[in-house]
Parts: C-alpha cells; structure tokens; sequence
C-alpha cells in the first residue's frame, strides 16, 4: 500500500521541481487515489487534466466521482481546489513518483530504446533473466513493451510501448508489491520528451540503433529532436550498452558518457560482446558470439539474420547477471516474440506469410532486404498502413521502400485514429507509385490480410507488416477489438490447400 499525502505536500513537490505556478483551496485529509482518465477517478482523487484532446467536461466528471482537487495548466470554472503548474505531463510525472513511493528504486531496471529491434530486445532480455532466475529460485522479469506488460501477476496487452508515467510507476509499483526484483522495459523518444520517464533512474540503458522516424508536428519536429529525445535516457542511467555499428555511434558514445560504465556490441571485433560467421545451417540461424564471460556457436529460434545484432544486445545488457553460456544458448535457441518474424506457410509452403512490427523506414528496409535473400525468385505482396495523427513523414518513406521491393500492396489501417484512413493510404502510395508495385486499398485490416493470402499466387511471399499481434485498432480515439493479423493469416493458409 502506497504512503499517502495531503495536498500541501503534493504543492510542495511541483513548487521543489519548478513546475508550480500557483494554487487555490484547500482539500482536508489525505490524497487517496490519483488519477488522469475521469472514469477512474472516486473518492478522494486528484485528478490531472491531461492530453491533446482533454475536455472540461472531464473535469467535471471526475469530480462528480469524487474528485477532491485538480492539475492542469489552466484554471477551470470549478470552486474544486486546484493546483496550476507549468507543464502537465512533467507534473504527472512528479506527482506519480510520489504517490507511488518511486518503486523504481526497489527494482533493478532495465531500459531499451532505439529506432527498431526495442521489443525483439526485451523480450530477449527478459527471456535470458527468467531462465537465470528459475535456476536460482527467484521470481521473473517483469515486462513493459510494445507487446504487453507483466507486473508479477498479471500479462496484459500493451497500449503504448511506454506507458504514461502514472501507469509506469503503478506498474513498477506492482512488479516490487509482487516480489520482483528486476524489470525490463521499452522506452520511447516520446516517454522520453515527454516526460513519461521522469523521476525514474535505469541501471542498465540499451541503445539499438537511430534512423529517422517519429517526425511530425506532434512528435518530433526533426530528426535533431528526435535524436536528443533518445540520448536522454544514458543520463537517466548508471550503465550504457551501444550498438557499435549503429549510424552517429561517435555521438551515442559521447551521450554515453554520462553514465559510469560502457558496454559496446556489434560486428566489430573490438566489440565487448562480438558476433561474427552468421550463417544459416538447418534452416536456422548460426553465429558466433565472444563476451567477456565465454565463447561459442549459438543459433537463433528467430529467423532473419538482422536478429543477431538485437540476441547480442540482450547478452551484453545481461552480462552484470554473469548467465552461464548453457543457460544462454538455449534461451536464444528457442527465442521467439509474439508479431515478430512470425513465419507461417499453407500446406504445400507455395505461399508464405510473415507477421512483424515492422512500421518505421529502417525496419521495412532491413525486413525487406532480408526476404529478398532468403525468398529468391519468389513474388512479394505486402500489407501494411501507417498511424494517424503523427509520423506523417513515414507514410511516403514506407510506400516508397514498399513500392521498390513489393510487386503487389494492400494499403490498410494501422491505427487511423482521428484521420480518415484513406487520406493516410493516399500519402502511402505517393511513395509507392514511384516503384514498380501495384497496389489496392482495403481499410478494413481483417479483409485486408485475409484477401492478400487468400489472393497469393504460387511462391509469393506476403508480408504483414506494422502492429504485429496487436489485437485493436484505434478509430476516433476508442480501440476497438478485432482479430490479430497472424489469426487473420493462419485461418486464410489452411482454406488455402494449394496452389
């Protein structure tokens, strides 16, 4: 049970942080429950007013619930007691921190970030610790991703790959009442600019790689903003883990600086953890690894060689737990992640399907680049969309890389949000109208996914790309339930007998 506080305390946090600009009334007894969506709010809240498309009307809500007090960076017509602050999300933070007694520090954390490979490396890492862990008694990792969140008693599937702050702390909060020790999770450029990480301090900060993405006038504005939003994290952090082939590394290292320890990975030998000879024997993926600890042979349960790189991180920012090298090779032996790389075939294999998360220019070229070594002289259709509201930029980037590769594609949706999903399938083709695909348009992403792998002709690859095994779809602001798009694929490969 959280610690809680009364109202003078929680003025006294933001006027300690620099975000108070000024406050009215007066709440008697205790804060009992913060809140910053209305219909969580009841008795004894303070509710934050928080987000783009915040109402008063919500306000008004969470008060007739039984909020006691409000946060917001305006004063409402409401005689509730308030507390103004200069920015909200920061505040959020602070106040989050405190409620939940900052739970980080009874954890050892792990954070991820980089352009692409931030979900397939938590999962390594936390597959690594729970097998460490059972071998000596202890509970596992806990789990925030793209995918989902596991807090020591329950597995949910994710919203966000970074939760809110609020969420954040209840999480980590959740993870030590359960008895965990140690967490891993993903953290965003957005968590980052916006303060969804504040207050919490990393042991261990890994740095995947860096490319453009994100960019759009409610994101980043450039790549310059995006950059910096990443490289905050190492001074959040007491230990750096580098890719030491990632573009601008002279400039991550020196942000790396700010932490007391520097672990680098790569392919190149003067790496702390080296992977080298990556080749494919049994139709799995071979290579060799040096670390400090040991050496040897390992194999991957994952396909697509660029996995390597993101085994490697997971093994460099696991080698404060010193794994044995058994424990280690058969982890990445029969690793795997939900909506990653997910490889499926009908019955004579003539049609393949691939489900990944693929959705920012770097990973569709690399996924891209990889089918076309691994599938030659095969036919690639792929089935992707774009979020709305944000990284307007990606669209023409995807359509473009998709167009060059693909020689069909059925433009969908991927999250349209407040947008109309055919205006986001418009600046896609843009892009792909300069390659030599083909293209549809289906918004509908069941129907999108089931007519791609019904329609394949023989030795065509169909490539899903973008949320995985995302089993929602956000339109106007409310997630709605759908089927995932590996469902989607399996039920379409077995009515598809042959060829």
């Amino acid at each position: 049970m959280t610690c809680f506080y009364g109202f003078d305390e929680y003025i006294k946090r933001l006027s300690d942080a620099r975000l108070l600009v000024s406050h009215g009334g007066e709440v008697n007894g205790k804060i009992e429950y913060l809140c910053a969506d209305s219909k969580k709010a009841k008795e004894n809240s303070m509710f934050v007013c928080k987000g783009n498309h915040f109402k008063p009307e919500y306000l008004n809500d969470a008060i007739s619930r039984g909020a006691v007090c409000y946060v917001s960076e305006k004063k409402y017509e409401t005689d509730a007691p308030y507390i103004i602050v200069s920015d909200v999300r920061a505040a959020l933070a602070e106040l989050s921190d405190m409620f939940y007694e900052s739970p980080w520090k009874r954890l050892e954390l792990t954070a991820v970030t980089g352009t692409k490979g931030k979900t397939t490396v938590v999962h390594f890492i936390k597959a690594l610790l729970d097998a460490h862990f059972e071998r000596h008694g202890k509970k596992p990792c806990g789990l925030i991703s793209t995918v989902e969140t596991y807090d020591g008693a329950t597995a949910e599937e994710s919203v966000n790959s970074t939760p809110e702050s609020i969420d954040l702390q209840r999480i980590l909060y959740n993870c030590a009442e359960n008895g965990l020790t140690d967490a891993v999770c993903e953290v965003s450029s957005q968590a980052l600019k916006y303060h969804r990480v504040r207050c919490v301090k990393f042991d261990t900060a890994v740095f995947t790689n860096i490319g453009e993405d994100h960019i759009s006038p409610v994101e980043h504005p450039d790549f310059e903003d995006y950059f910096n939003s990443k490289l905050k994290l190492f001074s959040q952090s007491r230990r750096a883990v580098i890719n030491r082939g990632c573009e601008h590394f002279e400039r991550v290292l020196r942000a790396a600086e700010a932490c007391a320890d520097i672990v680098t990975y790569g392919g190149e030998p003067d790496c702390d953890v080296y992977y080298s000879d990556i080749r494919k024997e049994n139709g799995k993926t071979c290579f060799h690894l040096k670390t400090p600890l040991f050496e040897g042979d390992f194999k991957l349960g994952m396909a697509g060689f660029f996995n390597v790189e993101n085994a490697a991180a997971a093994v460099a920012a696991t080698l404060p737990y010193n794994i044995d090298i058994d424990t280690v090779y058969g982890v990445l032996s029969n690793a795997s992640v939900s909506g990653r790389m997910e490889t499926y075939a009908n019955e004579d294999s003539s049609v393949v399907a691939i489900v990944d998360y693929a959705h920012n220019a770097m990973s569709f070229e690399t996924l891209f680049s990889y089918v076309m070594k691994e599938y030659p002289g095969y036919r690639i259709v792929s089935v992707f969309g774009s979020v709305g509201n944000k990284a307007e930029v990606r669209r023409y980037a995807l359509g473009k890389i998709a167009g060059r590769y693909s020689d069909f594609v059925y433009i969908t949706s991927e999250h349209p949000d407040y947008e109309s999903p055919y205006a986001i399938a418009e600046q896609i083709a843009e892009g792909i109208r300069e390659g030599k695909a083909k293209y549809t348009v289906i918004p509908d992403r069941e129907l999108a996914v089931t007519t791609a792998v019904s329609e394949a002709e023989k030795n065509t690859v169909v490539l899903i790309l973008g949320v995985g095994n995302e089993t929602t779809q956000r339109i106007n602001g409310v997630l709605y339930e759908r089927r995932s798009d590996s469902e989607c694929a399996k039920e379409a490969l077995r009515r598809k007998v042959s060829v």
